[in-house]
């Protein structure tokens, strides 16, 4: 649908595909296709006797309650909310083609008996947790052929311990910084889980979380309808501050570079070091060469040594001129180069309905749809990753607007590099935004390049001794 009189356009929903070779598999709502057809890699986990094992960490009187809600997960749930957009939950097996089943005895690891009284003992009882949890971990590391994820279960009595602001600790990117060190995928479960209402929700957020974390690929984007060029790479810049030795220290994440079916979840990481303005985060045209050029190798190793003809960038802060000739330096004056600077303006988005008899001037609808893009000039477009998202609902006839809350805000996308139609740029970015794995959303307010960027960034603050070398991004999900 094209309104160009006004100068907005409505982009399609991109849609995700189920199966690696029939074409046919294909839905809009994640959900719809894993309960229609099963997740994407359903063929490599076909065996009747595959099952996925849980290793569990948690305090010994709550295990049996963690036990309960991974036991919940086998069995169907009928949804109570988001009924536009929510199927009712099957099963773990008749969602994932696969069982999924408790780790034996070995990695089922209760915490210490006393804790919780040396947790209130503790001067420092945020660390003090965290390296009781990290110490589970690396118990769990002797087994670990016979489990595929780690399940934590963090009692309500903890949650003072999770955050602490002056020290900019956080529990949970701490425990994830540990366990990809070692190797562990991990889920954590706090009592929000156990208590929400509605049972169904729950079960296909960690239900598709674990089974991406076990190794499944839910699903792929549909390389037949989405507008990604099956010969680009697609990379996600994000920063992180961290100290070293009492030093300030600055670290540019890399996320793996995603390709036309945003696979290649891994990424890379190049620490700059000091001498950097940590308020605005550039880099020199050596360091973009280096973060890109280790970039390339990934690309290659995943693509039979071949390299990209094309290459996106995308980063929330513009590109600066020794920037993009770092990305040219590395990746080759042959290769098509777009960089894009991503940013949340102040505009917002909403619909309006003809005006009615008796009234003066038109009313306030229902939140503009998503995908509507509106181009400001020849180089920025705003697009609405949020929005109403009618065609992705269970009938594709009913509003949808994920959060059900606020008036959405669109992305603008700022074009600093690069040429061609910035309708194919915005295309590409709401494709990318549907390949979150880690909860049961649509979509997310950002392309997966940025976010796992972020994410990757947040968490390497807390790994001192980063190894320089790939980590899959299902380690920090």
């Amino acid at each position: 649908m094209s309104t160009e009189l006004h100068g907005y356009s409505e982009l399609p929903e991109p849609s995700l595909a189920f199966d690696p070779t029939d074409r046919s598999q294909v839905a809009l709502n994640p959900l719809v296709g894993l309960s229609t057809f099963g997740p994407f890699s359903a063929r490599v986990f076909e065996k009747p006797s595959t099952t996925f094992h849980i290793a569990l960490l948690a305090p010994r009187d709550d295990l049996p309650r963690l036990r309960q809600q991974l036991n919940e997960l086998v069995h169907p749930q009928k949804r109570i909310e988001r009924r536009e957009y929510l199927p009712d939950w099957p099963g773990f097996e008749p969602v994932f083609k696969a069982k999924l089943g408790p780790a034996d005895e070995s990695a089922q690891i209760p915490l210490p008996p006393d804790l919780d009284g040396d947790l209130a003992a503790a001067t420092n009882p945020q660390e003090h947790l965290a390296q009781v949890l990290a110490e589970g971990l690396r118990k769990l590391v002797s087994v670990r052929d016979r489990f595929d994820v780690v399940v934590f279960y963090l009692p309500a009595r903890y949650a003072p311990f999770f955050e602490d602001q002056e020290t900019d600790f956080d529990l949970h990117d701490s425990v994830k910084a540990v366990a990809a060190q070692l190797g562990l995928t991990t889920q954590i479960i706090t009592d929000s889980a156990l208590t929400y209402a509605c049972r169904a929700s729950v079960a296909w957020r960690l239900g598709t979380a674990l089974y991406a974390k076990a190794g499944g690929t839910p699903w792929k984007l549909d390389t037949n309808q989405t507008p990604l060029d099956p010969d680009a790479a697609y990379i996600g810049l994000s920063y992180a501050i961290r100290s070293v030795k009492g030093a300030t220290a600055f670290v540019t994440c890399c996320s793996q570079v995603f390709d036309s079916d945003g696979g290649g979840m891994e990424f890379v990481a190049y620490d700059v070091g000091q001498g950097t303005d940590l308020r605005n985060p550039y880099l020199s045209r050596e360091d973009m060469r280096l973060v890109m050029a280790r970039s390339l190798a990934l690309y290659q190793d995943r693509h039979a040594g071949r390299s990209p003809k094309r290459l996106v960038v995308h980063k929330q802060n513009p590109f600066q001129e020794q920037e993009i000739a770092g990305c040219t330096d590395a990746w080759g004056a042959t290769t098509t180069l777009s960089c894009i600077n991503i940013t949340r303006p102040s505009w917002r988005g909403i619909t309006l309905d003809a005006a009615r008899q008796g009234d003066k001037a038109a009313r306030p609808g229902y939140a503009v749809a998503r995908g509507t893009a509106f181009q400001l000039d020849g180089r920025s477009m705003l697009l609405w990753v949020a929005g109403n998202a009618k065609t992705s609902t269970l009938t594709g006839q009913h509003n949808y607007y994920q959060g059900g809350k606020g008036t959405p805000r669109p992305l603008l996308l700022t074009r600093d590099a690069g040429a061609g139609p910035l309708d194919e740029v915005a295309s590409q970015i709401l494709a990318l935004s549907k390949m979150d794995w880690n909860n049961d959303a649509l979509y997310d307010g950002l392309p997966c390049t940025l976010r796992y960027a972020q994410v990757l960034a947040r968490t390497i603050k807390h790994m001192p001794d980063l190894a320089p070398r790939p980590y899959d991004y299902r380690l920090f999900m």
